[in-house]
């Protein structure tokens, strides 16, 4: 999955033969359902069904690839679920392959639909697909630079669930959106007051997980810690860039004399002073001294006469962010109070899977789609 290539497919009952993605580039108000025919998730398919299905033929009933296709369907348009399907095209239908064996279209009603989403899938189940559509974004793309962020998901003003941001004067949620380049590989939601440092952790943890490769992870100034700067920089193996204040001075515990000293000073534990570099902060990080790697990383930073030219990398969040709500519902006016994480999830996967349908067909603009209806 998400290898670069471009797809071809026979498509009959006088849809398209011999089609390719190239020939809806250039194309105004192609269906998205055009779009998604050339979308490879069999993989995510066959892992969910293994994994919320029960070993019962009916519950097969409909393809699962085809079923979370149509949820990317109801988010690009912003449908509810009985106008997702009622909407839905013969032409569309067979796109997302829900023609069977006979040459019937069967369609799931509103409620099957809704009950996938919410019940067999749900907040858990969302989060995994996030995770691995993540996973297999990171392990094909040869971008190394990756950076977090996270963006206001607006509330009614009469939403008493909702937290008040001074900073955006708005009642809202968070979303806290990791990604490589522009590609969004992972999101976690937060109420809207929570601080950004503290959620890192969680995408640090994603990361490794998924076996990142890459040079530098840039943040602002709202994840500026000695412990957010260790932890990238031995977790990830990256360089953390991460906005300080302009009033930042170099701290004398991370200089290098000062590295050598608790090194030296920690030889019971197997510290020596002719550990090279990386090893010396290797052994503080793993004895207990995590800070004051930070310490040294920033002050690296401070010094660094090309750090602002790493920093630029993540002038792309605002960007791409904005371009997320302008594609799909990403904010949770009008939704439950329950179900607000449940459908910013629902939505950041259908936005990656538009992403991933044109890694995947090696489209150059991965996040152009706007051609589409």
């Amino acid at each position: 999955m998400y290898q670069s290539m471009k797809y071809y497919y026979d498509v009959s009952d006088g849809i398209c033969t011999r089609d390719s993605i190239a020939n809806y580039l250039n194309t105004d108000n192609a269906s998205i359902c055009q779009f998604l025919y050339f979308l490879d998730i069999d993989d995510i398919a066959s892992y969910v069904e293994s994994s919320y299905y029960a070993d019962k033929d009916w519950h097969f009933r409909y393809k699962v690839s085809s079923m979370i296709k149509l949820i990317v369907v109801k988010c690009y348009r912003n449908l509810s679920f009985e106008k997702t399907i009622s909407t839905l095209t013969k032409e569309e239908a067979q796109l997302l392959s829900f023609e069977d064996n006979n040459g019937i279209m069967n369609l799931p009603s509103p409620a099957t639909l809704h009950h996938f989403v919410i019940y067999r899938l749900g907040k858990t189940g969302l989060d995994e697909v996030m995770f691995k559509i993540g996973k297999n974004i990171s392990k094909n793309t040869k971008i190394r630079d990756a950076k977090t962020d996270s963006t206001p998901l607006e509330a009614s003003r009469y939403d008493k669930y909702a937290d008040y941001n001074p900073h955006y004067n708005c009642k809202m949620d968070k979303a806290h959106i990791t990604m490589i380049g522009t590609l969004p590989i992972y999101m976690t939601h937060t109420k809207g007051a929570s601080h950004d440092s503290p959620e890192l952790k969680k995408h640090i943890d994603a990361l490794v997980e998924m076996g990142v490769d890459i040079d530098t992870y840039a943040l602002d100034g709202g994840y500026d810690s000695f412990r957010n700067h260790a932890d990238i920089w031995y977790k990830l193996n990256a360089k953390p860039v991460i906005a300080y204040s302009s009033d930042s001075k170099v701290q004398y515990e991370g200089m290098m004399e000062r590295i050598d000293h608790w090194v030296n000073k920690m030889w019971k534990l197997g510290g020596s002073i002719h550990m090279k570099y990386e090893e010396k902060l290797h052994f503080l990080y793993e004895n207990g001294r995590e800070k004051q790697v930070g310490m040294h990383l920033r002050n690296k930073n401070i010094k660094d006469d090309g750090f602002d030219e790493d920093y630029s990398h993540r002038g792309e969040c605002e960007r791409v962010h904005n371009h997320i709500k302008w594609t799909v519902k990403f904010d949770i006016r009008g939704m439950k109070n329950g179900s607000k994480k449940l459908y910013s999830v629902m939505n950041f996967v259908a936005y990656q899977l538009l992403v991933a349908t044109n890694l995947q067909n090696g489209v150059k603009e991965t996040n152009s789609f706007a051609n589409y209806v």
